[in-house]
Parts: structure tokens; sequence; C-alpha cells
């Protein structure tokens, strides 16, 4: 396995394949089919919730499930900071002047308790996805994803998707290479901003002359071993079980209806 610790927020896609396909907790077992459509759930959920503690309550959730199935949460805390700076970075705009009891004034504008309340709600909304699609992909096999796909996405789609995970690995690892021959002549990336930006500049467009060049090799060498456009399908999967099939469809109808009527937690309010 290549090293690929070039950055320690960005998920290792070795490391993810390596707790799907030899994890064995009860998460594991879980049908894929049945996660995806949760994952499905997780997403409504947090676009129709307005109470910040159903928020913080189902990001709970999902680190719970994520620690079950016996995942890093060091990882996660780390692979989280991306998604989490960069909701950070949107509403730091938005949370000044929000309705609510001031907290913070600066240069004439106000940062509420509603501002706040704001920032924590689009920032829990964010990590509970993230968190449950590592969860997602680190518990079901290569093999089961490659199904799901097929099955859920139209041709020729769903070969882009599976042909692009795939050269993932090949592009981190140039990535990776370029980076190493960067500090091998002295270079750095904690450098001036000037530096750093022509330095990512370069990295990048490398990345992506090399990244074409292996992957027109790639096809060749696919090509000669008998591709022709479609993946063939090595694995399928059982039908989910009833219990977790009705489960499930409970789980939607309840989640709808709490929306339609307005309950507690889905009616206006603070966010």
């Amino acid at each position: 396995m290549r090293n690929v610790s070039f950055s320690g927020h960005i998920p290792d896609p070795h490391l993810i394949t390596l707790h799907a396909e030899r994890g064995k907790t009860f998460v594991h077992r879980v049908d894929p089919r049945i996660k995806v459509a949760i994952l499905v759930w997780l997403v409504l959920l947090v676009t129709l919730a307005r109470s910040i503690w159903l928020l913080l309550a189902a990001w709970a959730g999902t680190i719970i499930v994520y620690k079950a199935a016996d995942l890093p949460l060091r990882e996660l805390a780390r692979w989280s900071t991306v998604p989490a700076l960069f909701v950070l970075s949107l509403v730091v705009l938005l949370v000044w002047g929000e309705p609510g009891r001031p907290l913070l004034s600066i240069g004439g504008v106000t940062l509420t308790d509603g501002g706040v309340l704001l920032a924590l709600a689009l920032l829990a909304r964010a990590l509970v996805t993230v968190t449950f699609t590592l969860t997602l992909l680190m518990t079901t096999r290569y093999a089961h994803l490659a199904y799901l796909v097929s099955v859920l996405l139209p041709n020729p789609i769903d070969q882009v998707c599976l042909l692009s995970y795939r050269f993932l690995f090949t592009t981190i690892g140039m990535v990776n290479d370029l980076l190493i021959a960067v500090r091998s002549r002295g270079g750095g990336i904690a450098r001036r901003i000037a530096t750093r930006s022509r330095l990512f500049a370069s990295i990048f467009g490398l990345s992506f002359i090399r990244a074409y060049d292996r992957a027109e090799r790639v096809g060749q060498a696919m090509s000669a071993r008998g591709y022709r456009g479609r993946m063939t399908r090595l694995e399928s999967l059982p039908r989910p079980g009833v219990l977790e099939t009705v489960a499930l469809g409970m789980a939607f109808v309840g989640l709808i209806l709490a929306a339609v009527t307005g309950q507690p937690g889905f009616g206006g309010g603070a966010p």
C-alpha cells in the first residue's frame, strides 16, 4: 500500500477500502441498499428539520453508528475539518444581523445568538451527511458498491463513477509523488501566500497532465483485456430483510408526516 499521507484532512481511499473489505461489525453486515436509503433519509431530515437540538442529535447519532462500526474517530475528526471550514467560510457573512439577543458588535454589525445557532445548524447539517457518507463507504465492500452504482445509475454514468473510483488511487499516488519531489528539492507547503499559491498551481497543472497521460494508458490496457464499455457485475446482493424494509418505510412516512403537520422540530422557529 502506498503512502498517501500528504494531508491528514483528505479522506484516504486506501484506508476507506481497508475498513470496508475487512470490517466484521454488524454495521458492515447491514444491507448496502438499506444504508443508502438511510443516507437519503438523513439528507431529508437535515433539510426539513428546524430545531438545532434535532440536528445535533442526528449528528451525534451518526457518530455513534460510525464508532459502532469500529471506525477511527481520529480520522473522522481530521476528515471533517475541510467540510466544516467550507461551511463556516460560507456562513461568516450570514450570521451577522440575525434576529436574536446581541452577543458582539463590530463595525456597526451585530452578532446575535440567532446567528450562532444558524452557524451551528448549517455545520450540523453538513457533518451529518459527511459522517454517514463516510460510514457507508467504510462499511460497504467495493463489489457491493459497484453493484449499487450499476443498478441505480444509467449507462454510461455508472461506468464513469466506477472508473473514477478506480483511477482515484492512481491520481492520489501521482500527487503524492509530486509533493515528495517538491520536498526533496527544498520546497514546502508552509511558505508565503504567493509562493504557496504558485506551488499549488504547479502541482495541479502537473497532476492534470500526468493524469491525462496515465488515463490514456489505463484505457488502452483495459481495452486489451476485453473492456468494451461495460464492467461486468461479479457479485449481486440478496434481497433486504422484510423487517428492515418495513422499519425504513415507516421512518420515511414518519418524517414526511412530521414535516407536513409541523411537528416540534420541523415547524419554523429557530433553525
